[in-house]
């Protein structure tokens, strides 16, 4: 329940600031108020939502610059220890899962706004964390990321600033290349490697959020 109650709440359905009800999440999912209740109190202890009061409810957070910056500063550590963790434990259906998904990417680069890129990408990093074989890694890793993913592509347009066609086709064949680096670091067994390509990736579209911040 838990798990499907972030995906709905950052589906990019909800604007910045928006009053979420138990009972309207409950129909949606369809599901009763008290796993509702229960998750929605979770979300707001881990500061992905904000309130939790009788009076005031639970809201959509409105991400600050500061905001942004702590969140891919704590996807920058976890990222980093997962990729290596990658490196010495991956097997061979790990890399195959890397392989399909850079692969179908690669068929999007240039398609800026697609929520089919957007997804491939969460898909992708949840793949290199789901070949640490660490389950709390994987676990905490899948939220953070759907809260990057709605913190990058899916806030209202109007709240982020739209790149060039060209300028973001260059920036997918830059994220392109530097998944095809992390995927050979991790077939080489290389966790030095694995972990300096993820600090570069990462940490521009820190930059980028930051600056389209609300």
């Amino acid at each position: 329940m838990y798990d499907r109650l972030v995906e709905l709440v950052f589906s990019g359905n909800y604007e910045p600031g928006a009053n979420l009800t138990e009972r309207a999440l409950a129909e949606q999912l369809e599901v009763s108020r008290i796993p509702v209740r229960e998750s929605l109190g979770k979300m707001v202890a881990q500061g992905l939502l904000l309130g939790g009061g009788k009076r005031e409810g639970v809201r959509i957070r409105q991400y600050t610059p500061d905001e942004v910056r702590q969140l891919y500063e704590f996807r920058l550590f976890l990222e980093s220890g997962a990729v290596r963790a990658a490196a010495k434990y991956a097997q061979a259906d790990d890399v195959k899962r890397l392989e399909e998904t850079w692969s179908e990417m690669d068929h999007h680069v240039g398609d800026y706004g697609s929520q089919t890129w957007a997804k491939l990408d969460h898909q992708f990093h949840g793949a290199v964390a789901h070949a640490s074989h660490n389950k709390r890694v994987i676990a905490t890793v899948r939220v953070l990321l759907t809260e990057c993913h709605y913190v990058f592509y899916l806030r209202p347009s109007r709240q982020r600033r739209q790149p060039s066609q060209a300028d973001a086709k260059a920036w997918m064949t830059i994220v392109q290349q530097e998944h095809r680096q992390v995927i050979d670091h991790i077939v080489a067994g290389d966790a030095d490697g694995a972990e300096r390509v993820v600090r570069q990736h990462i940490v521009p579209n820190r930059f980028l959020s930051q600056n389209n911040a609300v």
